[in-house]
């Protein structure tokens, strides 16, 4: 966060470190809040003589409430334990049940009853561990069993899926995605060494000269993906010369190549005064414009806008109603935003597949699981990412946001394809597998294998995808009413007593 002030945000160092400080505390507030409510239940089950019923009760209550708090509160990475299985081919399958949610109530309740067990037994009043394991070794025995449980059910689901995945009920047809990663993430420290004009000329001049190296790959991609602001200005909007000589070799060379080309840039509304970042995706060929439901016109582009904004990278609350905030930051972006998720149908040249649905998803939408279900309901076969992560520099950040995307694979069982600037690109199966990756800081060409799963895998093949991001909210009400029940039971043996 602090790096990304410092260099993005053109703020001292002293300043982007107090603003961290600053946002760490809000940063993740479910631990906060959990604590009070998990302390006072805690310490009553550790201190009292109890059943395993009710003890089980406790736990189920305090894993649900946790994944409930941590579902509502807002944060700006929507992270959770549940991630933490990314890697663990099983359990990560519960996903496509309850999504991540499901995976942190389990990683919640397991731990919860051994760390029960563990304090127990340190506070025993007695020498021996027997009469206090004759109430513990039922809990102990439940957090095994509901833990073998989740392996068994998730390697079932990987098992079929996989079955799936092999042709064994059929062959799945696949195409090449041609990823152009030209490790260029920071375009305004290129402009100030070469200045803005020659900045954008040697941007565009690597990625030309990269998609055409992309093309003489055997066999050649069936379409070819720029990361997202790849382009070094808006499309289609020109405001000067430059931009428009940009505008028209770009549709000459896409022309040539006979391969549509997606790429990340700006658009702009000058009705409204706004710019967005945009997805843009060219085709070679002008086609009859089924999306804008004039079957008269002919168009060769759809854009689709970036509807969720990242934080004071893209946006800072407030700006719109007061001015006095945007001149405070003129360094972040005022980004407007898109109408929401889209199933984009665009023609590629594949014999099994002329009309190929994609769900475009910019940067930091591909985190929001409910953000990506609707375009895999409405048809879409691939999970189309562009992501710029050199916003974070050298740290862990496209590892984790490599790991959280990984999700969004299996809640849909759709393959999901990234297209990086400076990395990580990679192919995610629809079982979270990672079967092809890129480099990090790295200038590279890669020509993905991707699987093509609609048939196998319909428009509500998953429980996420038939009933939504239904698990948060309910942990949420269940949570809450276990608690309930429990505080009134306990109230009830107070007033015995």
């Amino acid at each position: 966060i602090a790096y990304v002030l410092k260099n993005f945000g053109q703020v001292p160092w002293a300043v982007a470190i107090g603003m961290f400080c600053i946002y760490a505390p809000f940063a993740q507030l479910q631990f906060s809040t959990f604590a009070m409510l998990g302390r006072a239940v805690m310490r009553w089950e550790l201190s009292h003589e109890t059943s395993p019923g009710r003890l089980l009760l406790s736990v189920a209550g305090l894993a649900l409430s946790y994944t409930g708090i941590d579902w509502l509160l807002p944060k700006l990475f929507q992270d959770s334990f549940g991630h933490a299985l990314f890697q663990n081919e099983s359990l990560r399958q519960l996903a496509a049940e309850g999504g991540v949610w499901l995976l942190t109530s389990l990683i919640l309740f397991v731990n919860l009853l051994v760390f029960v067990v563990y304090r127990r037994l340190r506070m025993r009043r007695e020498m021996s561990f027997w009469p206090e394991m004759r109430l513990l070794a039922p809990t102990l025995l439940v957090a095994a069993a509901v833990l073998t449980g989740g392996y068994l059910v998730g390697n079932r689901e990987l098992i079929r899926v996989r079955q799936l995945l092999s042709g064994s009920e059929g062959t799945v047809p696949t195409l090449l995605a041609g990823i152009v990663q030209a490790n260029i993430g920071d375009i305004e420290k290129l402009a100030a060494e070469t200045g803005l004009r020659g900045a954008s000329r040697r941007v565009l001049d690597l990625h030309f000269e990269m998609s055409q190296r992309l093309l003489g790959l055997v066999p050649k991609p069936h379409f070819i993906v720029w990361p997202e602001t790849s382009y070094p200005s808006t499309f289609r909007t020109p405001e000067t010369p430059d931009e428009e000589s940009r505008d028209k070799q770009l549709e000459a060379e896409v022309r040539r190549w006979d391969v549509p080309l997606f790429f990340g840039g700006y658009d702009q509304d000058r009705f409204q005064r706004k710019d967005y970042n945009a997805f843009f995706f060219l085709l070679p060929r002008a086609r009859e414009n089924f999306v804008k439901q004039d079957a008269n016109s002919m168009v060769d582009l759809e854009v689709y806008r970036k509807n969720i904004l990242l934080l004071f990278g893209e946006y800072i609350p407030g700006a719109d109603q007061f001015d006095w905030i945007r001149k405070t930051f003129p360094q972040v972006g005022n980004f407007g935003r898109g109408g929401g998720p889209r199933a984009l149908e665009v023609p590629i040249h594949h014999p099994e597949r002329p009309l190929l649905k994609l769900s475009p998803l910019i940067c930091y939408e591909v985190l929001f699981p409910s953000y990506t279900l609707p375009a895999v309901r409405d048809g879409a076969e691939i999970l189309l990412n562009v992501t710029n992560d050199s916003w974070f520099g050298p740290t862990a950040e496209p590892e984790l946001h490599l790991a959280l995307a990984t999700f969004r694979a299996i809640e849909t069982r759709r393959p999901l394809v990234r297209s990086t600037n400076t990395g990580i690109s990679a192919v995610v199966q629809p079982d979270g597998r990672i079967s092809e990756r890129g480099g990090l800081f790295r200038e590279e060409i890669l020509n993905f294998q991707v699987p093509l799963v609609g048939k196998q895998f319909g428009p509500r093949s998953t429980r996420i995808l038939a009933w939504g991001d239904w698990f948060g909210p309910v942990a949420l009400v269940l949570g809450l009413a276990f608690l309930g029940l429990l505080a009134r039971s306990l109230r009830g043996r107070v007033s015995l007593s």
